[in-house]
Protein backbone atom coordinates (compact mmCIF):
# COMPACT_ATOMS: atom_id res chain seq x y z
CA UNK A 1 0.00 0.00 0.00
CA UNK A 2 3.23 2.89 0.53
CA UNK A 3 4.06 1.92 -2.84
CA UNK A 4 0.66 2.91 -4.51
CA UNK A 5 0.46 5.94 -2.18
CA UNK A 6 4.08 6.92 -3.35
CA UNK A 7 2.72 6.44 -6.96
CA UNK A 8 -0.49 8.01 -7.03
CA UNK A 9 1.20 11.02 -5.27
CA UNK A 10 3.69 11.23 -8.16
CA UNK A 11 1.17 11.51 -10.42
CA UNK A 12 -0.56 13.95 -8.66
CA UNK A 13 2.63 16.27 -8.21
CA UNK A 14 3.56 16.36 -11.97
CA UNK A 15 -0.10 17.40 -12.72
CA UNK A 16 0.06 19.95 -10.01
CA UNK A 17 3.99 21.32 -11.57
CA UNK A 18 1.44 21.88 -15.08
CA UNK A 19 -1.72 23.18 -13.20
CA UNK A 20 0.37 25.99 -10.96
CA UNK A 21 -2.31 26.49 -8.43
CA UNK A 22 -4.88 24.87 -9.40
CA UNK A 23 -6.62 22.33 -7.11
CA UNK A 24 -5.49 19.10 -9.11
CA UNK A 25 -8.31 15.97 -8.62
CA UNK A 26 -6.69 12.61 -7.91
CA UNK A 27 -6.11 10.85 -11.36
CA UNK A 28 -8.15 7.60 -12.50
CA UNK A 29 -7.09 4.60 -12.28
CA UNK A 30 -9.62 1.79 -13.40
CA UNK A 31 -10.18 -0.86 -10.97
CA UNK A 32 -10.06 -4.73 -12.47
CA UNK A 33 -13.24 -6.42 -12.52
CA UNK A 34 -11.85 -9.21 -10.25
CA UNK A 35 -11.87 -6.47 -7.42
CA UNK A 36 -14.74 -4.85 -8.51
CA UNK A 37 -16.47 -8.24 -8.03
CA UNK A 38 -14.96 -8.62 -4.44
CA UNK A 39 -15.69 -5.52 -3.68
CA UNK A 40 -19.28 -6.22 -3.86
CA UNK A 41 -19.67 -9.12 -2.29
CA UNK A 42 -17.86 -7.90 0.56
CA UNK A 43 -20.58 -5.16 0.51
CA UNK A 44 -23.25 -8.05 0.29
CA UNK A 45 -24.72 -5.60 -2.70
CA UNK A 46 -28.40 -6.75 -3.55
CA UNK A 47 -31.39 -5.99 -5.40
CA UNK A 48 -32.78 -3.72 -2.48
CA UNK A 49 -29.31 -1.92 -2.46
CA UNK A 50 -28.47 1.10 -3.86
CA UNK A 51 -24.80 1.46 -4.11
CA UNK A 52 -22.53 4.93 -4.51
CA UNK A 53 -19.37 4.65 -6.18
CA UNK A 54 -17.38 7.96 -4.73
CA UNK A 55 -14.80 8.69 -7.93
CA UNK A 56 -16.63 6.55 -10.21
CA UNK A 57 -14.41 6.97 -13.23
CA UNK A 58 -15.77 4.57 -16.13
CA UNK A 59 -18.54 3.68 -14.02
CA UNK A 60 -17.47 -0.16 -13.73
CA UNK A 61 -18.48 -0.37 -10.22
CA UNK A 62 -22.42 0.54 -10.57
CA UNK A 63 -22.67 -0.78 -13.87
CA UNK A 64 -21.90 -4.06 -12.36
CA UNK A 65 -23.83 -3.61 -9.56
CA UNK A 66 -26.95 -3.05 -11.40
CA UNK A 67 -25.95 -5.77 -14.28
CA UNK A 68 -24.96 -8.63 -12.00
CA UNK A 69 -26.70 -7.86 -8.55
CA UNK A 70 -29.92 -5.88 -9.40
CA UNK A 71 -28.96 -2.73 -7.26
CA UNK A 72 -29.24 0.53 -8.55
CA UNK A 73 -26.71 2.80 -8.44
CA UNK A 74 -25.38 6.17 -8.39
CA UNK A 75 -21.61 7.21 -9.77
CA UNK A 76 -19.81 10.06 -8.27
CA UNK A 77 -17.55 12.20 -10.29
CA UNK A 78 -15.49 15.22 -10.72
CA UNK A 79 -14.61 14.67 -14.32
CA UNK A 80 -17.09 15.78 -17.25
CA UNK A 81 -15.48 13.70 -19.51
CA UNK A 82 -15.65 10.83 -17.47
CA UNK A 83 -19.63 11.15 -16.53
CA UNK A 84 -20.23 11.30 -20.16
CA UNK A 85 -17.90 8.21 -20.90
CA UNK A 86 -20.05 5.74 -17.93
CA UNK A 87 -23.04 6.71 -19.28
CA UNK A 88 -22.21 5.61 -22.51
CA UNK A 89 -20.88 2.18 -20.89
CA UNK A 90 -23.77 2.08 -18.82
CA UNK A 91 -26.24 2.66 -22.23
CA UNK A 92 -23.86 -0.30 -23.98
CA UNK A 93 -24.80 -2.49 -20.88
CA UNK A 94 -28.60 -1.96 -20.93
CA UNK A 95 -28.67 -0.49 -17.52
CA UNK A 96 -28.77 3.39 -18.24
CA UNK A 97 -32.17 2.83 -16.58
CA UNK A 98 -30.75 1.47 -13.02
CA UNK A 99 -27.88 3.82 -12.90
CA UNK A 100 -27.05 7.47 -12.72
CA UNK A 101 -24.00 9.61 -12.95
CA UNK A 102 -23.30 13.03 -11.36
CA UNK A 103 -20.96 15.50 -12.00
CA UNK A 104 -20.22 16.55 -8.51
CA UNK A 105 -17.92 16.61 -5.75
CA UNK A 106 -17.41 13.61 -3.62
CA UNK A 107 -17.00 15.94 -0.11
CA UNK A 108 -20.06 17.81 -1.27
CA UNK A 109 -22.66 15.54 -3.44
CA UNK A 110 -26.28 14.04 -1.00
CA UNK A 111 -25.03 10.54 -0.22
CA UNK A 112 -27.88 10.14 2.00
CA UNK A 113 -29.56 7.69 -0.04
CA UNK A 114 -26.63 5.26 -0.03
CA UNK A 115 -27.22 1.64 0.98
CA UNK A 116 -23.66 0.50 -0.12
CA UNK A 117 -21.18 3.38 -0.65
CA UNK A 118 -17.96 2.48 -2.83
CA UNK A 119 -14.51 3.82 -2.47
CA UNK A 120 -10.81 3.53 -4.07
CA UNK A 121 -9.77 7.51 -3.18
CA UNK A 122 -6.48 8.91 -1.81
CA UNK A 123 -6.02 9.27 1.91
CA UNK A 124 -6.59 12.51 2.48
CA UNK A 125 -10.43 12.68 0.98
CA UNK A 126 -10.90 9.32 3.42
CA UNK A 127 -10.26 11.64 6.34
CA UNK A 128 -12.22 14.32 5.04
CA UNK A 129 -14.97 11.48 4.04
CA UNK A 130 -15.18 9.76 7.51
CA UNK A 131 -17.04 12.31 9.16
CA UNK A 132 -19.61 12.03 5.94
CA UNK A 133 -19.81 8.69 6.58
CA UNK A 134 -20.58 8.76 10.39
CA UNK A 135 -23.03 11.60 10.57
CA UNK A 136 -25.17 11.43 6.74
CA UNK A 137 -25.12 7.87 6.22
CA UNK A 138 -28.34 5.70 7.39
CA UNK A 139 -26.70 3.10 10.12
CA UNK A 140 -26.60 -0.55 8.52
CA UNK A 141 -24.82 1.09 5.30
CA UNK A 142 -22.10 -0.82 4.34
CA UNK A 143 -18.70 1.20 3.18
CA UNK A 144 -16.09 -0.64 0.96
CA UNK A 145 -12.92 1.09 0.45
CA UNK A 146 -10.20 -0.59 -2.54
CA UNK A 147 -6.64 -0.09 -0.81
CA UNK A 148 -7.41 2.77 1.43
CA UNK A 149 -8.70 2.86 5.63
CA UNK A 150 -10.72 5.65 7.20
CA UNK A 151 -8.15 6.99 9.69
CA UNK A 152 -9.17 6.24 13.05
CA UNK A 153 -12.22 3.91 12.00
CA UNK A 154 -11.37 0.29 12.84
CA UNK A 155 -12.52 -1.71 9.85
CA UNK A 156 -15.52 -4.77 10.69
CA UNK A 157 -13.40 -6.58 8.17
CA UNK A 158 -10.12 -6.54 6.00
CA UNK A 159 -9.76 -8.91 2.73
CA UNK A 160 -6.34 -9.02 1.15
CA UNK A 161 -5.98 -11.15 -1.99
CA UNK A 162 -4.12 -12.02 -5.31
CA UNK A 163 -5.26 -9.94 -8.68
CA UNK A 164 -4.42 -11.37 -11.95
CA UNK A 165 -4.16 -7.66 -13.06
CA UNK A 166 -1.54 -5.31 -11.90
CA UNK A 167 -1.96 -1.49 -10.66
CA UNK A 168 0.49 0.91 -10.23
CA UNK A 169 2.78 0.29 -7.06
CA UNK A 170 0.83 -2.21 -6.00
CA UNK A 171 1.81 -5.49 -7.16
CA UNK A 172 0.04 -8.63 -7.51
CA UNK A 173 -2.54 -7.91 -4.43
CA UNK A 174 -5.34 -5.59 -3.40
CA UNK A 175 -6.47 -5.07 -0.06
CA UNK A 176 -10.44 -4.05 0.82
CA UNK A 177 -11.94 -2.66 4.03
CA UNK A 178 -15.38 -3.05 5.18
CA UNK A 179 -17.33 -1.14 7.58
CA UNK A 180 -20.65 -1.08 8.74
CA UNK A 181 -22.09 2.11 9.51
CA UNK A 182 -23.21 2.01 13.18
CA UNK A 183 -26.41 3.47 15.11
CA UNK A 184 -25.47 5.74 17.61
CA UNK A 185 -26.47 4.32 20.81
CA UNK A 186 -23.69 6.35 23.40
CA UNK A 187 -25.98 7.54 26.61
CA UNK A 188 -28.00 6.13 29.06
CA UNK A 189 -31.05 3.74 28.19
CA UNK A 190 -34.09 2.52 30.75
CA UNK A 191 -36.15 -0.38 30.02
CA UNK A 192 -38.57 -1.05 33.25
CA UNK A 193 -36.42 -1.14 36.09
CA UNK A 194 -33.57 -1.53 33.84
CA UNK A 195 -30.97 0.94 33.17
CA UNK A 196 -28.29 0.66 30.36
CA UNK A 197 -25.16 2.64 30.24
CA UNK A 198 -23.58 2.65 26.88
CA UNK A 199 -20.13 4.16 26.32
CA UNK A 200 -19.53 3.73 21.78
CA UNK A 201 -16.51 4.35 19.70
CA UNK A 202 -17.89 3.89 16.07
CA UNK A 203 -19.12 0.54 16.53
CA UNK A 204 -17.16 -0.85 19.28
CA UNK A 205 -19.64 -0.41 22.51
CA UNK A 206 -18.94 -1.19 26.06
CA UNK A 207 -22.10 -1.54 28.53
CA UNK A 208 -21.92 -1.34 31.96
CA UNK A 209 -22.58 -4.80 34.17
CA UNK A 210 -22.56 -6.44 31.13
CA UNK A 211 -20.26 -8.67 28.48
CA UNK A 212 -19.85 -9.65 24.97
CA UNK A 213 -21.45 -6.07 23.97
CA UNK A 214 -21.93 -5.97 19.73
CA UNK A 215 -22.94 -3.10 17.48
CA UNK A 216 -23.15 -3.66 13.80
CA UNK A 217 -25.37 -1.33 12.00
CA UNK A 218 -28.74 -1.33 13.70
CA UNK A 219 -28.05 -4.94 15.68
CA UNK A 220 -27.23 -5.19 19.18
CA UNK A 221 -26.59 -7.69 21.37
CA UNK A 222 -25.10 -7.97 24.41
CA UNK A 223 -25.22 -10.72 27.86
CA UNK A 224 -26.05 -10.16 31.53
CA UNK A 225 -27.17 -11.75 34.85
CA UNK A 226 -30.54 -11.27 33.17
CA UNK A 227 -29.59 -12.84 30.25
CA UNK A 228 -28.67 -12.68 26.34
CA UNK A 229 -30.69 -9.78 24.49
CA UNK A 230 -30.70 -9.15 20.85
CA UNK A 231 -32.42 -6.55 19.25
CA UNK A 232 -32.69 -3.74 16.94
CA UNK A 233 -32.19 0.26 17.13
CA UNK A 234 -34.96 2.22 16.29
CA UNK A 235 -34.10 5.83 16.96
CA UNK A 236 -34.39 6.67 20.50
CA UNK A 237 -35.61 2.71 21.38
CA UNK A 238 -33.67 -0.20 21.40
CA UNK A 239 -36.31 -3.32 20.98
CA UNK A 240 -35.44 -6.84 21.51
CA UNK A 241 -35.58 -10.25 23.45
CA UNK A 242 -33.81 -11.70 26.67
CA UNK A 243 -32.95 -15.46 26.95
CA UNK A 244 -32.31 -16.14 29.98
CA UNK A 245 -32.97 -19.37 32.56
CA UNK A 246 -36.35 -17.84 32.87
CA UNK A 247 -37.42 -18.30 29.44
CA UNK A 248 -38.13 -15.34 26.71
CA UNK A 249 -39.60 -12.28 27.35
CA UNK A 250 -39.68 -8.86 25.02
CA UNK A 251 -38.03 -6.08 26.64
CA UNK A 252 -37.64 -2.15 25.36
CA UNK A 253 -35.40 0.40 26.37
CA UNK A 254 -35.94 3.96 25.87
CA UNK A 255 -33.09 6.59 25.31
CA UNK A 256 -32.96 8.80 28.88
CA UNK A 257 -29.98 10.87 27.98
Amino acid sequence: MPRLLAALLAVCAGASALAQDRPVPAPFIRTPDEVVERMLALAGAGAGDVVFDLGSGDGRIVIAAARRRGSRGVGIERDASLVALAERNAAAAGVADRVRFVHDDVLTAELAPASVVTVYLLPDLMWQLRSRFIYELQPGTRIVSHEFGLPGWPPDRVETFPVGERLPGQGGQSTLYLWVVPANVRGEWRGGDERLRIAQSYQQIEIEGATHAKLRGREISWESPRGRFAGRVAGDRIVGRFEGTAGPRAATFARVR
